[in-house]
């Protein structure tokens, strides 16, 4: 029996493995935890995460304290119940990188995400869309931990609920 071996640290689908370091808001509910963004679970009412905000939200992942080279993102667009509606979704996502130790004191709720020095790498508008949307980085990035930092939502003002809702969340090396 032959088996394909693959690296430490990355899935059959190619992508690396990656663990929640930090977000500045999660739900108590299980269907809008932010654990859901690396869960592969893409289903209505479960998988999403879905954070009650107006305007912005940050969650940073990391390599359990590895640098890898990241090439590429996907990231799985999904809102959570139901009665959801795709104007949820978040509209823009800037995408940082950190290749010190400096992320590992982000560690409580009150903790801010700007008292850590970031690199911009992307700013991708998104599509109101279900589905996966790939993000390809102009040039490929050392790092040990990303930011993604979720930026409103598609609804109007006469029409506004406060929540900014994605899914999975995969990161990949440079092809």
């Amino acid at each position: 029996m032959n088996k394909e071996l693959l690296p430490v640290g990355v899935r059959r689908d190619g992508s690396y493995y990656t663990r929640i370091e930090w977000s500045s808001t999660t739900e108590s509910d299980p269907t809008f935890w932010v654990v859901n963004l690396i869960r592969d679970d893409f289903e209505r009412n479960g998988g999403t995460w879905g954070a009650n905000s107006e305007d912005k939200v940050d969650v940073v992942l990391s390599f359990f304290g590895e640098s890898q080279t990241i090439g590429k993102i996907r990231i799985f667009k999904n809102v959570g119940l139901d009665i959801s509606v795709l104007e949820e979704l978040a509209k823009v996502i800037n995408i940082y990188i950190s290749d010190t130790d400096e992320p590992r004191k982000l560690r409580r709720k009150d903790d801010k995400i700007d008292d850590v020095s970031w690199t911009l790498i992307k700013s991708q508008q998104m599509k109101k869309s279900e589905g996966w949307q790939e993000i390809a980085l102009d040039n490929a990035v050392e790092a040990k931990y990303i930011r993604f930092e979720l930026i409103g939502n598609f609804c109007t003002k006469e029409n506004f609920i406060p929540w900014i809702e994605t899914s999975e969340i995969k990161i990949y090396p440079k092809k």
